[in-house]
């Protein structure tokens, strides 16, 4: 083992991970590792870092320090929908990808947009016009509180995989974060995290509401 690492050290190559880091959710509780939550909090991580062959302990994406990875989706046209803690966020894979596999260490993605908690007023579920009459809805509006300068009703669309049931799970997974960090989000969450994948928690017990699955949810 001395050797090996002695070799390492003198190499010039570069020093490959195993595995990529163990994803940990706002909650901070050690879970079983899961490659693809790994995955998903790598492209967190990254996400519009503008650098290529990253080294994700070195470079920090848009939401690196201040959001704790939740859950994530993979979408049509390479798009990726990401639950964090914080936010729901539409992230958009690099035009660059063209016959290789996406890789989240070397394609760091684009933020188009993303919503905080607090400015989630309802969600909903329809079907796109492509959609068969019987078939799962494959689209998620999200309907945004209404700021006083705006006249017009904020909406983001969600489009995801046709013939599916992805939109459901993308509802229930941005629900069950609403749920529990929503409304009690505390002050010591809201602090950047000092360490990456270490999101701060004040140590207390945040209680689960447990709701039916609805076509429409509005947090009041």
């Amino acid at each position: 083992m001395r050797l090996k690492i002695a070799s390492a050290i003198a190499s010039d190559e570069q020093i490959l991970r195993r595995r990529l880091p163990r994803a940990v959710t706002g909650d901070s509780l050690l879970r079983p590792y899961d490659e693809y939550k790994a995955r998903g909090q790598v492209i967190l991580q990254l996400a519009q870092s503008g650098s290529f062959f990253v080294d994700i302990f070195k470079v920090r994406g848009k939401f690196a320090l201040s959001d704790a990875y939740e859950d994530h989706f993979m979408l049509p046209k390479g798009k990726i929908i990401m639950v964090t803690h914080r936010r729901i966020i539409l992230l958009q894979q690099t035009s660059l990808i063209t016959q290789r596999k996406f890789n989240p260490m070397r394609d760091p993605c684009s933020v188009l947009w993303d919503v905080p908690w607090d400015d989630l007023k309802t969600m909903e579920l329809t079907r796109g016009k492509k959609d068969l009459h019987k078939a799962p809805p494959s689209r998620l509006v999200l309907h945004l509180k209404a700021k006083p300068t705006e006249t017009k009703e904020q909406v983001r669309v969600i489009k995801c995989n046709r013939g599916t049931h992805q939109t459901l799970e993308v509802y229930s997974s941005v629900e069950r974060a609403m749920i529990t960090y929503g409304r009690n989000l505390s002050k010591e969450l809201l602090k950047k995290a000092t360490k990456p994948y270490s999101p701060v928690t004040d140590g207390t017990a945040i209680e689960m509401i447990p709701k039916e699955v609805a076509s429409s949810w509005c947090p009041q």
